[in-house]
């Protein structure tokens, strides 16, 4: 995603602060959070997994696949963010990969030991509420945009709350 990032339009330092340049990296950043809470979740996920057959690699390559199309909605939502398609496909490409999260964790949770199946479902059951907020808020994207963001945001922080705070649960 970096090496699409353009370069501020001048040589000068007025040049960071201009609107286009700032909500170009804003998107970046925003994603760059995504993609690390992605990588997380997916070892959280991975790690306990006792058996690995095709029907979770496929799975794992479905995710892989909503991620990978990440560098091309974050250019086009940096670039228009007050734009509809843009906001509205950025905050798709984030819901349908927290999805995706989702099903890579109900087929894990088949292939991991019955003590940690409940850890799965809890987390699973969260994921849910999440894509269906996410789904909630692509509506409000129809009408403002910028909720886009803001969503994509709200959950990235909700979720890494979340997760440290269950890992701190698990942990007693």
């Amino acid at each position: 995603m970096v090496l699409d990032l353009k370069i501020p339009a001048g040589s000068g330092w007025s040049e960071l602060i201009k609107p286009r340049f700032v909500n170009t990296l804003l998107a970046y950043l925003l994603s760059f959070l995504f993609v690390a809470s992605f990588w997380i979740s997916h070892h959280t996920i991975i790690t306990p997994v006792q058996i690995v057959d095709k029907t979770l690699l496929w799975f794992n390559v479905v995710l892989l696949s909503a991620i990978s199309l990440l560098p091309l909605v974050t250019a086009w939502h940096g670039e228009y963010p007050n734009s509809v398609a843009p906001s509205f496909s950025y905050l798709f490409i984030y819901v349908l990969s927290v999805f995706c999260l989702y099903l890579l964790g109900v087929v894990a949770t088949k292939r991991v030991k019955s003590e940690n199946r409940e850890f799965f479902q809890r987390t699973n059951k969260i994921r849910l509420c999440l894509v269906l907020s996410g789904i909630f808020a692509s509506f409000l994207t129809l009408i403002y945009p910028l909720i886009a963001s803001f969503s994509v945001f709200a959950i990235l922080l909700f979720w890494l709350v979340f997760s440290s705070w269950q890992e701190n649960i698990s942990k007693v």
